[in-house]
């Protein structure tokens, strides 16, 4: 059974239309990490297929043009040589492809867009829903800090233009400023 709160601990704990300010500047800077997370994401993987597409073809083309040339004794060196380029040219993109990562990139920020979405959803549900004692608002807050400061910690670095999409975005959509005050 919920106990009705005190005047002591709305004093102590504040209440919930204290609590909401903090909660709407939680929520806007989840929702744009959400966007910028799914933005750099979005970027990573499509510089990962820019440098696998032509790796695969080049890879396939080169090991079957050399494989031809071999049954071949008149085989031009001039061939030889353009195979042999564009076999050195596929080994760099492929180290590249390797180095950069960009395909385990895209999925650290898919990752983290998902985490910043679970957060921001939790808050809207907190919006709908308030806890019902200024005590259990603490906890919330501190659970949501927690869960802010966790996903944060262990999120990519977003590059910054990632960023300035995403803060376009939320500034274009219903809700700029974060969370709604009165309810949902």
């Amino acid at each position: 059974m919920v106990m009705p709160e005190s005047a002591d601990d709305r004093r102590t704990h504040g209440s919930w239309a204290d609590a909401e300010p903090l909660l709407g500047a939680w929520y806007r800077r989840a929702r744009e990490s959400q966007f910028a997370h799914y933005n750099a994401a979005s970027r990573y993987g499509a510089l990962a297929r820019f440098l696998g597409v032509p790796t695969v073809i080049l890879s396939a083309a080169t090991g079957t043009a050399l494989f031809a040339t071999l049954q071949k004794n008149e085989s031009s060196t001039t061939l030889r040589l353009v195979l042999g380029f564009a076999s050195l040219i596929a080994a760099v993109l492929a180290a590249l492809q390797t180095f950069l990562g960009f395909s385990q990139r895209a999925d650290k920020h898919r990752v983290a867009a998902s985490a910043y979405g679970s957060i921001r959803r939790e808050i809207e549900q907190h919006q709908t829903l308030p806890p019902p004692s200024a005590p259990e608002l603490v906890r919330t807050i501190e659970r949501l800090r927690g869960r802010l400061d966790e996903v944060s910690a262990s999120a990519p670095d977003v590059p910054t233009r990632s960023w300035r999409q995403a803060q376009a975005a939320v500034a274009e959509t219903s809700r700029p400023e974060g969370f709604r005050k009165g309810g949902a």
